[in-house]
């Protein structure tokens, strides 16, 4: 009797449910954190690269703001500058012989960032290329930001549209 008492409790130990783990669900829960995984990856990516973009369009209405400051200060006229992406600047002064960035409304530029700005006596012309590569262009006649290129008539004809390496 104790023989197959002790062999009936031993079944009973080794039939007992442990709580195995389904295989079909291992593998959906895999399955499931790839798919997010991949797509957060996707979405940080995005996330990162419509920030530069806007970072970009900030700056061109940086510049409008310098550009208005250029004309009602000692300057009186507006001005042409650039600024390459390893930060290093060009343009003209104004009689102060201040630069359009360190007009009384100066600004900075998001770093990376390549800006030309084109003037005559009648107006300016902005691009700014963003570190996504995407350019942006605005104009003193027109309040919006355009991306990728400006139409003839939203600028002054007498300037040439920057353009980037």
């Amino acid at each position: 009797m104790k023989f197959t008492r002790l062999r009936a409790k031993a079944r009973h130990v080794f039939r007992r449910d442990r709580g195995a783990t389904d295989p079909i669900l291992v593998i959906a829960a895999i399955a499931v954190s790839l798919v997010l995984l991949v797509g957060g990856s996707f979405a940080v990516a995005g996330m990162i690269a419509n920030s530069k973009n806007l970072n970009a369009q900030g700056d061109l209405d940086k510049i409008a703001t310098a550009e208005s400051a250029s004309t009602s200060g000692g300057g009186g006229t507006y001005l042409a500058w650039a600024i390459d992406k390893t930060g290093a600047i060009t343009g003209t002064a104004d009689t102060n012989g201040k630069k359009l960035n360190e007009q009384a409304v100066g600004f900075t530029t998001t770093d990376g960032e390549a800006i030309k700005v084109v003037a005559n006596g009648n107006g300016w012309l902005a691009a700014a290329q963003s570190q996504s590569g995407d350019i942006f262009y605005r104009s003193s006649s027109q309040a919006t930001t355009y991306k990728g290129s400006i139409a003839t008539g939203k600028y002054d004809a007498g300037l040439t549209v920057p353009t980037f390496p």
